[in-house]
């Protein structure tokens, strides 16, 4: 399998929902990951009428020749592209006998310490040096990405012959020089351009919650870079090297992961977290129904090998079936 990086530059400010937090208005979060991207693709497609495509995509990506990833972030910053992965969910035991330390060394490692529990992202060129460091009990200060501005905004809704109300919504602006990145895995390249030029006409409506404000419209910030060992920058070098892996001791997932039955022992051997997935049915003509909530593997989790995953049926009764994307993207660590 070959990979694309495609970057997104977002012209209008985005609100991504929380299932987290239950989607409410007042929470968003910078994370897009891979099973909405993937319904936004099949929305999209549905819209146009391509039933055929859309039968296409569903039956590529169950079979394993497209695979998605979550939307990273990035920063170009003096012609160098900085590209961010999940923070590995992954025990790193101390090889070295820290040496007592002064009460001024204490203070300044218990907060380094409290920073990196916050810590959501780590620049691939950095994450080998990163879980190394871990290894010798050192937690020093990591690159992070520009996570945009944040702000509340006041909206009020109006429909004939109510009262008008007061509601807020929380968006996030990214400045210029940031983004979101994703990372493509295809067999047929003519499939990967496909999926590119139907992600540019995607940009147009935007992505995310709150579309028919304006919200998450975006445009492709650089030209897609066709992954390969020399890269055309340090991190997309490394992250090419990290995804051709294939004798790792780990493997860190870089999409929401939904694995099979048969899969249940391998990911008990692993560390992962889990995320809350929701959201809504929308047939047309009809009202917008709730989707059941189910609980995923979260990017970042790691495996001993690499767990396959699924795609599922979560339509509820619905008209159509509705797909939840869940398939597994790695990259290796060797530790």
């Amino acid at each position: 399998m070959e990979y694309i990086l495609y970057f997104l530059q977002f012209d209008t400010p985005v609100h991504f929902g929380c299932g987290e937090e239950g989607g409410k208005l007042e929470k968003s979060t910078l994370h897009y990951r891979a099973d909405t991207l993937f319904g936004a693709l099949c929305c999209e497609l549905a819209a146009i009428g391509d039933a055929g495509g859309l039968a296409s995509l569903y039956e590529k990506a169950s079979q394993g020749h497209l695979l998605f990833s979550d939307l990273l972030p990035f920063v170009k910053e003096d012609d160098e592209l900085h590209l961010f992965l999940p923070k590995p969910i992954l025990t790193i035991e101390h090889n070295e006998k820290e040496p007592v330390a002064s009460y001024q060394q204490f203070k300044t490692k218990a907060t380094q310490q409290k920073s990196l529990k916050k810590m959501e992202y780590v620049r691939a060129s950095e994450l080998m040096t990163y879980l190394k460091s871990l290894g010798g009990g050192h937690y020093g200060g990591w690159e992070q990405p520009d996570t945009g501005q944040s702000h509340m905004v006041t909206r009020v809704h109006c429909s004939t012959g109510a009262e008008p109300l007061p509601y807020y919504v929380h968006e996030i602006t990214l400045p210029n020089e940031a983004g979101l990145y994703g990372i493509l895995g295809y067999d047929d390249e003519e499939d990967g351009e496909w999926v590119l030029a139907l992600m540019e006409q995607m940009g147009v409506s935007g992505i995310g919650g709150k579309r028919s404000s304006g919200y998450g419209k975006f445009h492709f910030g650089d030209d897609p870079i066709y992954m390969d060992q020399d890269g055309c920058y340090t991190d997309d070098a490394v992250l090419y090297a990290l995804l051709k892996a294939d004798d790792a001791t780990n493997y860190m997932n870089l999409s929401v992961l939904l694995p099979q039955s048969e899969d249940i022992p391998a990911v008990q051997g692993g560390q992962y977290t889990l995320c809350k997935r929701s959201g809504f049915l929308t047939p047309e003509g009809m009202t917008a129904t709730k989707k059941e909530d189910i609980y995923m593997i979260q990017a970042g989790s790691c495996f001993s090998r690499k767990i396959t995953g699924q795609i599922a049926d979560v339509s509820s009764g619905s008209l159509h079936p509705v797909w939840r994307y869940g398939k597994g993207l790695y990259v290796g660590l060797s530790l």
